[in-house]
């Protein structure tokens, strides 16, 4: 009867064995590894990083282009806003680039516009703020005065624009110039906080 020699079977028993030891092995680190970061963080303020976490403020909910948004008093457009984009956000407010808002006067024919390249809106009061870009932000009426300054601030139910800024005045009849100022579109009543210079044009 032949025998086979026993050497092969033992060394590969012993493979078999070596491998299951390096893989209990393996396991059990791991395992120490998890519980050790367990054990270090527990009780620790952990913080997403900001490439993962949301950004800051209102949610944008709509990004287009040719914005327009107008309100009417008894059936008449009373203003009309003209946007070239807007980002329309959760919290109602529209960031809008190259604004103009037309200005009707119900109890007469004048007009008035305002002209700014970056502002802001409340799509529920109406309300705008508008601040300077390249160009300084600036109203035109229609029986020519121009007004010209760093931001207005536009109220809409009270039909009011004012700055804190400096500002200046122009028409055929007067300049004006000064710090601050509140007035009604067609410029026909105007109230100047501070540094006041006028000059009566001939």
């Amino acid at each position: 009867m032949h025998m086979r020699p026993l050497w092969p079977l033992l060394l590969s028993f012993m493979k078999v064995h070596w491998i299951s030891i390096k893989a209990i092995t393996l396991v059990l680190l791991l395992s120490a590894f998890v519980y050790g970061g367990y054990l270090l963080l527990r009780g620790a303020d952990i913080t997403m990083p900001t490439l993962f976490r949301p950004a800051p403020g209102a949610r944008l909910l709509m990004s287009m282009d040719r914005f327009r948004f107008s309100r009417s008093e008894n059936g008449r457009v009373s203003w009309l806003m003209n946007a070239r984009s807007a980002d329309l956000y959760e919290n109602k407010e529209a960031r809008l680039q190259e604004i103009e808002i037309l200005f009707k006067n119900p109890d007469n024919d004048k007009e008035a516009a305002l002209r700014g390249e970056n502002g802001t809106m409340d799509t529920t009061s109406g309300n705008v703020s508008i601040r300077r870009g390249e160009r300084e932000v600036r109203i035109v009426t229609s029986d020519g005065y121009l007004l010209t300054t760093d931001s207005l601030f536009w109220k809409a139910n009270e039909r009011i624009v004012w700055t804190a800024d400096a500002f200046k005045l122009l028409g055929s009849e007067i300049y004006l110039e000064g710090v601050g100022l509140s007035a009604d579109v067609d410029m026909r009543t105007i109230v100047v906080k501070d540094n006041v210079k006028a000059v009566l044009q001939e």
